[in-house]
């Protein structure tokens, strides 16, 4: 939502009983009071011009603009379109201007104000939302996070607004969808860029839209590929999983987490070079984490090099040193090569973290039965 600007400009007056009521089909209600802009930065009125229409007009398009939940909204709508029956045309032109000029501010509520005076025109909230990617850029490049994330949600806000008003228009589909698309939210983009290729007019736009279109279904559809990989691999399905990220690979070459799936079946099924491969490509292609090194000290091992295996394991340590699974897991190396001292810190910086880890409370029985401490005591008091 947009911040609602200062509004100590404004003041509200009632109309004097000997108005006339009805101008030009326009009733005036006298009761309900009516918004004036007062001039250079709110010091009053000026005793010898009074109010004038302008001040009202100027009024009316502020509140109308920033309070459009306000009590009197409907009323007020009325009375300005009936004091200037162009104004819609006239706020969108002079909002343009302003924009142009880097008047942003006054430009949002010039565009505001016409959006809810006539929101039957699609043109007015994708202007707004133009508007709003320029304030996101600027507040980008002064890096104001809150600045941009607040620009950011108007934006998305005011299209879905427009959509709301317009549902069939294409032309903010495509904004709505193209943005979405810019954003990440890649199921939402899919749905309006697809509906509006359905009802689109032939042209370079729905060329230009048809593009993203199938670039974002074969991402989407790669996703789903990668997610059901997974799935198989939780449900110990690894050939099925295998064969599925196999085919994701192949549109998706350069996406890490494919080579780590691959590589987690193939060590899986006791394919050790071809899952070493797989994780080793995980870090051609920029990827460090931890899990992948486990997994290359996992395959170090079984292809014979327990040298190379510790060393993987000493790497994800240094990226996730409070894992009790690779501590445990370098503890037994070093304890299987009669290590005993390394073996000790690892088990006792586990121990501090989960004392009753099913590998930690082996591991200590281990450690007492080969060394002849005690099993018993807590290694951290040893």
């Amino acid at each position: 939502m947009t911040n609602t600007p200062d509004m100590d400009d404004i003041v509200f007056i009632t109309l004097p009983d000997s108005i006339q009521r009805e101008q030009e089909g326009f009733t005036f209600l006298v009761d309900v009071p009516i918004p004036v802009q007062l001039p250079d930065q709110g010091k009053g009125i000026d005793s010898n011009s009074g109010i004038r229409i302008e001040m009202i007009a100027a009024g009316l398009i502020k509140v109308i603009a920033h309070k459009p939940d306000h009590e009197h909204s409907d009323y007020y709508r009325s009375m300005l379109t009936a004091l200037q029956p162009d104004v819609v045309k006239e706020l969108q032109l002079a909002a343009i201007a302003k924009a142009n000029n880097g008047d942003l501010e006054f430009a949002e509520e010039l565009f505001l104000a016409a959006s809810y005076l006539n929101p039957n025109i699609p043109e007015l909230f994708v202007n707004l939302s133009v508007l709003y990617g320029q304030k996101a850029r600027i507040a980008m490049d002064a890096d104001k996070q809150d600045a941009y994330d607040e620009a950011i949600g108007n934006q998305v806000n005011v299209l879905r607004r427009g959509l709301d008003q317009n549902p069939l228009s294409e032309l903010l589909m495509a904004e709505f969808g193209l943005l979405n698309l810019f954003l990440g939210n890649d199921e939402i983009a899919y749905e309006y860029l697809n509906e509006y290729l359905k009802i689109a007019s032939e042209g370079e736009k729905k060329d230009l839209v048809s593009r993203h279109f199938n670039e974002l279904s074969e991402r989407i559809e790669g996703e789903r590929t990668l997610h059901a990989a997974f799935d198989e691999m939780q449900m110990n399905n690894e050939e099925q999983a295998l064969r599925l990220i196999e085919s994701f690979i192949v549109s998706n070459p350069k996406v890490w987490s494919g080579w780590f799936i691959k590589g987690w079946a193939n060590r899986r099924l006791g394919s050790f070079e071809e899952a070493n491969q797989a994780f080793l490509r995980c870090l051609e292609l920029g990827e460090q984490n931890a899990d992948i090194y486990n997994e290359l000290s996992i395959c170090s091992l079984e292809l014979g090099d327990k040298e190379l295996s510790k060393n993987y394991l000493e790497i994800a340590l240094e990226l996730d040193e409070g894992n009790v699974k690779l501590l445990s897991n370098l503890a037994f190396l070093y304890m299987r090569d009669e290590q005993f001292n390394q073996a000790y810190e690892l088990l006792k910086k586990a121990e501090a973290i989960d004392p009753k880890d099913p590998a930690i409370v082996h591991l200590k029985s281990e450690y007492a039965k080969r060394t002849g401490i005690d099993g018993e005591d807590d290694i951290i008091d040893g």
